[in-house]
């Protein structure tokens, strides 16, 4: 990565966090306004997994600086904010499998396989926010790691909206792969990742469309980019 690249990371990142900070320090709508956060800078980069881990991370990592000293307000905004990175993924679901649907009509630009993989990328979104939740217990504060970690316990005894549309994404696409005789998912190696990135536009695209109504006039800081090592 140039040092270019690094600099539109880490300016992409620091503005995403401090935009999520600031909604939890207001205290105000903190569901909403991380949610509508999340799905702006989303919708302007490739929607890929290591993307939307990155994202989420630098929201979560913003909504924990911002929140209040007393332990059961920081639980109470830190929970806020995670409800709102779930219900914005939720929707990246819903675009990405309507991408791949609309990729599917496609064939002269998307093989099965590119559709099989884009489905297999769609279920490591399941359980993306649990392990981003977990990640950020094991660093900050003593007060902070405990609230992380009773959270991460949480998702896991309730589920997540992503995990839920996830499977609702994975159960429609099994049917239409059926019916245009594509092969499933686990009857695909990992290969080549032709047409994938065209695919991820397509899906931020979409993402975009769907959320047209969500606070206009307001500019999302810029696309925050994985790091090397995320990349595949």
């Amino acid at each position: 990565m140039t040092s270019n690249d690094q600099k539109k990371q880490s300016n992409g990142s620091a503005g995403v966090r401090a935009e999520a900070r600031g909604a939890v320090a207001k205290g105000e709508d903190i569901r909403d306004t991380v949610r509508d956060l999340v799905i702006r800078v989303l919708s302007r980069q490739p929607l890929t997994r290591d993307s939307i881990e990155a994202v989420s991370t630098a929201v979560l990592e913003g909504a924990a600086a911002g929140a209040p000293e007393s332990n059961l307000e920081t639980a109470r905004a830190f929970a806020e904010a995670t409800e709102g990175v779930d219900a914005a993924l939720a929707r990246a679901v819903q675009a990405s499998q309507l991408a791949i649907e609309e990729a599917a009509g496609r064939a002269d630009e998307f093989t099965a396989k590119d559709l099989t993989q884009a489905a297999r990328d769609l279920g490591d979104i399941e359980n993306l926010l649990q392990d981003v939740v977990t990640a950020l217990a094991k660093g900050g504060s003593a007060a902070s790691r405990e609230i992380a970690t009773d959270l991460a316990r949480h998702l896991e005894r309730t589920g997540t909206d992503t995990a839920r549309a996830v499977q609702q994404a994975l159960h429609t696409g099994q049917a239409a792969a059926a019916s245009a005789h594509l092969p499933r998912p686990a009857d695909v190696s990992l290969g080549a990742r032709t047409g994938l990135a065209t695919l991820a536009a397509i899906g931020s695209g979409i993402l975009a469309g769907l959320s047209e109504g969500l606070a206009p006039d307001r500019e999302a800081p810029s696309a925050v980019e994985p790091k090397d090592e995320e990349k595949t």
